[in-house]
């Protein structure tokens, strides 16, 4: 019988809210596979709203890859579009990357840590761990997996402590089974305040069209300022991209709202690598009249399903080869998830009195962004342009915002 090596990692994305050069090439193979796993996730989710990180899914897989061998390293090879003939080569862009975004900035919160969770006696080759610890600083740590509901308490408060307690119980003894041998774990937590600040005091509860015929209250938040916007078309498919930046512009929160008669499915399918490039480079700055949905939305993506709809099979199946792992044959990936947590609102920078003395001057603008229906939205290190997390809203009423926020109003 085959034994489970079970994948389960954590993601998360606080508040509303990186700086050397870091490869192009990995902005762009990053943001090729958010593309496609954003399709592969709204394929087999049957969710309203869609949040999963590219970054975070990179990571985890690369940690799998340095162990894995043959046609199911092939497999994770393709589906990142990875280009070297060796880990060094394919791996140090993206260490390089990680270093860049991980390293202290005032501006803003960021912590991304790995962890490989082993079964005590269970043996793991010294050179994946070696290579985990050089290219992804993963922590190596020994449980029991015996002992179920220890071992998914140790693991959660791990992931808990790592997202600044945004994720809390993340996994439960039914998560588990005694044959699992090895857990990795990818958390990441990201806060940062907009660069122009979001006003309580203009914030009010609005229509949001869910469906056609379907309306919403919700809290929208309001805002007049000088940012980037641009206006696409691709025959009857219109719509409008606007990017937010975060406190020091090393990040920026990027809007695509499908116009009033276009679904958001539409704007989904047309989704690839060059039109997100497109976007970076055709937007222009202007004053413009901001209504921003305030929201918080959790979504837990079974990456598995997506992964296989990706054609990535090989490392689910049991004859997939983790011989890179431990020499022990009977191993296989049994579970694969990602968790997020986003939360848009109000809170922002000194930058007030600023954005105050703009309203005037904004008050004469035909610029106007007023997202009261579905649409998409990324994150994104600009320098880079590597997506750290992409999503779609289709809803932002989904949790109590309707019996305390809009009330609270």
């Amino acid at each position: 019988m085959k034994r489970p090596l079970i994948l389960l990692f954590a993601v998360t994305l606080a508040g509303v809210s990186v700086t050397s050069a870091a490869p192009r090439l990995w902005g762009d193979t990053i943001t090729e596979f958010a593309v496609d796993l954003h399709q592969a996730i709204r394929s087999v989710d049957t969710e309203e709203n869609i949040i999963f990180s590219p970054l975070g899914a990179t990571l985890i897989l690369g940690m799998i890859k340095l162990g894995a061998r043959g046609a199911t390293s092939q497999q994770i090879k393709e589906v990142l579009k990875l280009q070297g003939n060796q880990e060094s080569e394919e791996f140090s862009g993206l260490r390089k990357l990680v270093s860049v975004i991980s390293e202290e900035n005032k501006e803003f919160a960021f912590n991304l840590a790995n962890a490989l969770y082993l079964q005590e006696g269970f043996h793991v080759k010294e050179q994946y761990l070696h290579s985990n610890r050089d290219f992804f600083k993963s922590e190596i740590k020994l449980v029991n997996f015996q002992d179920l509901k220890a071992s998914a308490k140790i693991i959660s408060a791990f992931v808990e402590r790592q997202t600044n307690g945004k994720i809390k119980h993340m996994f439960s003894s039914g998560d588990f089974e005694p044959l699992t041998k090895l857990v990795l774990v990818n958390a990441i937590y990201f806060k940062g305040e907009w660069e122009h600040k979001f006003s309580s005091d203009a914030t009010y509860p609005q229509d949001f069209t869910v469906k056609k015929g379907n309306v919403t209250k919700i809290p929208m938040m309001h805002l007049q300022t000088a940012t980037k916007i641009g206006y696409f078309s691709d025959n009857d498919l219109k719509y409008n991209v606007l990017e937010l930046p975060y406190k020091g512009d090393k990040i920026s929160l990027v809007l695509a709202l499908p116009a009033e008669n276009v679904e958001i499915e539409a704007l989904e399918k047309k989704l690839t690598e060059p039109v997100l490039r497109e976007w970076s480079t055709k937007l222009t700055q202007e004053m413009v009249e901001i209504s921003l949905p305030r929201f918080k939305i959790e979504h837990e993506v079974d990456l598995k399903r997506s992964l296989l709809h990706l054609n990535v099979t090989k490392v689910f199946d049991q004859n997939c080869n983790l011989s890179g792992i431990t020499d022990t044959s009977d191993i296989y990936i049994s579970k694969a998830v990602q968790k997020v947590s986003i939360e848009i609102n109000e809170a922002g920078s000194e930058a007030a009195a600023a954005t105050g003395m703009q309203v005037a001057a904004m008050s004469m603008t035909n610029h106007r962004f007023v997202a009261d229906r579905p649409f998409l939205f990324l994150i994104r290190h600009n320098e880079s342009g590597s997506i750290l997390f992409m999503g779609k809203v289709t809803n932002p009423d989904v949790s109590d915002a309707r019996g305390r926020d809009v009330e609270s109003l």
